[in-house]
């Protein structure tokens, strides 16, 4: 008996030993929380030896700013698709640069038998799906199939520097050098002229006398010393009639900064609250515009609006100084802004008002309730920034006027009887097939007025200002929606990148890639990009995001 409960307990201590473990997005173990590494090897997949040199590899090239790998190697993730576990874990992590998104996960499920790359938005023009899936199958799956991980690590680490650094995954591969054309250029052998002659030297200067009889002697005739030269009046004393410096306040440093917060503030707000027509050259494809990002139509300040606030500023916080000795610093900066807004935003709203009723006094109850919405979507933020109750109260009564223009009865044109509305579940009849997909986009919500006499219909649409649908230049119904955008070329200090953003149509199938254009970087912020990547790739990951790119392989 003895016996069998001994055999008993081994096979079952063999058992548990036997298991794999089967992690989850949660439970794989981080390699910067652990030493600082790019490779989570938890179960001994890799030998040591290749995790430290494959280490040194991926921090050089995490240092050189081109990407930012992380290799994870697991037995087992148990029913969770491997896909899927990649883009998840890549998100869970933050692999990557957070303004360039140049992330790399690397991931191998060992009894799934599958190899997936998972890549950022950023690093998609460099490594494309098709390029991925060349690395897996030329440079590892060969040397995985053999059960050699650390050999298909190793070369796959070689392929995809190669990629990244030349252009060519192939780094075995013997390229042709292209030859460099140097007929049509020469080299400039002029040498500069040696400066010929002799140089004059100055004269010395003629003595200066110090006899008080010999300099009065020089003096005109007739003019005595007090008359001939007159006491230069100071800066200083002709400032002090206007300012009197015993007045003046101090003024903080910090002042400076809140200065310069206001200047992004007030060109942020003044695009969301008033919005900005864009202007397009002339044979420019431009992007489409979104009908959330379309300007209200009575009042769109721009740089003369920002102008006009900072001068204010600038010229009252000058006033407070000078004259009446207040103290400048951050809080009063920034409360003396965010007046001047106050102000500015009662000035913007009676102008819309203004306008508003001239230029839409001819116009029919349809074309008045889109140019209202407008104005509403715009101002409604204005609303929580700068809580006003005159601003509340004008939004309030623009939100009853257009529940009023929208539900005003309209006259049949056939035989002169009132439409009735019908309700919305009775409205898709009457609707083609293009207008209920815009309504089931959310793009559009359409109103049906039917005479019950004649049965005569009205459609009417209301174009929702919150979509980020934009309007199909092919169908002209609003249902382009944007679904990707690909960083082509990235910036760099030298040159500007480039990029294409991809529009479908829901209703025509039209497709079109826009082409958009990254500044070039400026020299400071390479150089603190560079180093805040330095120093983030010891301690944690960038703080990137995925792309949905990558590629995966079986073996």
């Amino acid at each position: 008996m003895r016996n069998v409960l001994y055999l008993l307990l081994v096979s079952l201590l063999m058992s548990c030993a036997g298991q794999k473990t089967k992690y989850s997005v949660e439970d794989v173990p981080d390699p910067k929380k652990n030493g600082g590494g790019y490779i989570s090897n938890p179960d001994h997949l890799l030998s040591d030896g290749t995790v430290g040199s494959l280490n040194e590899k991926l921090s050089a090239l995490d240092k050189s700013g081109k990407a930012q790998v992380a290799m994870v190697l697991l037995k087992s993730i148990g029913e969770n698709e491997p896909t899927d576990f990649a883009h998840k874990l890549f998100n869970y992590w933050k692999i990557g640069d957070t303004a360039t998104n140049n992330g790399l996960l690397v991931l191998l499920v060992e009894d799934a038998h599958r190899l997936v790359f998972e890549t950022g938005k950023g690093l998609e023009g460099e490594m494309p799906d098709v390029i991925c899936f060349r690395i897996q199958q030329d440079y590892m799956i060969p040397y995985i199939k053999n059960g050699n991980y650390d050999q298909a690590f190793g070369e796959g680490l070689k392929s995809v520097s190669a990629q990244l650094y030349s252009g060519n995954y192939a780094f075995d591969k013997d390229i042709q050098p292209e030859v460099e054309d140097r007929s049509l250029m020469h080299e400039d052998t002029r040498q500069q002229s040696e400066p010929q002659g002799l140089v004059a030297a100055p004269a010395a200067p003629a003595e200066i006398t110090t006899d008080p009889n010999e300099a009065e002697a020089a003096m005109p005739t007739g003019m005595s010393p007090p008359e001939s030269i007159a006491a230069p009046e100071s800066f200083v004393d002709r400032l002090s009639p206007a300012i009197d410096y015993s007045k003046t306040g101090d003024f903080s440093g910090s002042a400076f900064f809140a200065g310069f917060l206001w200047l992004a503030l007030s060109a942020a707000m003044m695009s969301v609250f008033f919005g900005k027509r864009r202007k397009q050259k002339k044979g420019e494809d431009a992007m489409p515009v979104k009908m959330k990002d379309m300007p209200n139509d009575f009042l769109r300040p721009g740089l003369a609006g920002l102008f006009l606030i900072h001068a204010t500023a600038i010229v009252a916080l000058a006033y407070l100084f000078f004259k009446k000795g207040w103290t400048i610093n951050f809080l009063t900066v920034f409360v003396g802004y965010y007046i001047l807004w106050v102000l500015f935003i009662h000035l913007a709203v009676l102008v819309i008002f203004i306008r508003a009723k001239k230029a839409l006094g001819d116009k029919d109850s349809h074309e008045q309730w889109q140019s209202y919405a407008r104005t509403a979507h715009k101002l409604r933020t204005a609303k929580y920034i700068f809580p006003l109750p005159f601003l509340w109260f004008y939004l309030a009564g623009l939100k009853r006027r257009m529940d009023r223009l929208r539900n005003e009865p309209h006259d049949c044109p056939n035989c002169s009887h009132p439409l009735h509305k019908l309700a919305e579940k009775d409205e898709d009849v009457y609707l083609k097939k293009e207008q209920v997909i815009e309504e089931d986009l959310m793009a559009v919500d359409y109103d049906v007025w039917k005479c019950d006499t004649c049965d005569y219909k009205l459609v009417l649409d209301y174009t929702n200002v919150r979509s980020a649908m934009s309007e199909c230049p092919h169908c002209s119904y609003i249902s382009l929606e944007c679904k990707q955008s690909v960083t082509k070329k990235r910036a760099t200090t030298r040159e500007a990148g480039w990029g294409v953003t991809t529009y479908a149509c829901a209703i025509c199938s039209y497709k079109h890639d826009y082409r958009f254009v990254i500044p070039r970087i400026s020299e400071s912020s390479s150089s603190s990009s560079s180093s805040s990547s330095s120093s983030s790739s010891s301690s944690s990951w960038g703080g990137g995001s995925s792309g949905g790119g990558g590629a995966s392989s079986s073996w």
